[in-house]
């Protein structure tokens, strides 16, 4: 049985949401819990039996080969760790499992990326197709992120 509790106390733990923003995490995990990939997706990444980190995702309406991160999340041991780059690798290779070529985007705050990794979205390939400095308090800025991916066709033999 999946506890979604586990996900709520590894997103607290981080510090960077606000009780209005875990109040629609909660939300979000029961209705993926309740109907997994409908709409929304999960990957989790554990250190034995403990939960590091974990993205939920969704297909961007209206729209073929575009995904929204919902939420990121690494756990505050394994900031500035191996866990957030290879969380975005296992999202990476889910999409391409059945498609060539996908667009991912994410909408974050400082605080949240901090959290993650200092820089991280962009260390790891993304895009800044968006900034408001000061967007949620003056420390606080809000980015939005972007990147492209698709299959290795010399991979696949073409």
């Amino acid at each position: 049985m999946i506890n979604i509790r586990e996900y709520e106390l590894l997103s607290l733990e981080t510090g960077a949401y606000r009780d209005i923003e875990l109040d629609i995490l909660k939300e979000t995990l029961a209705t993926w819990k309740e109907r997994p990939g409908n709409p929304f997706e999960l990957i989790e990444l554990r250190d034995g039996a403990t939960l590091a980190g974990f993205c939920l995702y969704y297909r961007a309406p209206n729209t073929d080969y575009t995904f929204d991160v919902h939420t990121f999340v690494v756990g505050r041991d394994y900031r500035n760790k191996a866990v957030g780059p290879r969380l975005v690798e296992l999202l990476e290779e889910r999409l391409l499992e059945s498609r060539s070529y996908a667009v991912i985007r994410t909408e974050t705050s400082k605080l949240k990326e901090d959290s993650i990794g200092d820089g991280f979205f962009q260390s790891i390939g993304f895009q800044t197709i968006g900034h408001i400095p000061a967007f949620y308090d003056a420390d606080n800025d809000y980015y939005i992120y972007v990147k492209s991916v698709q299959a290795d066709t010399k991979r696949d033999g073409a």
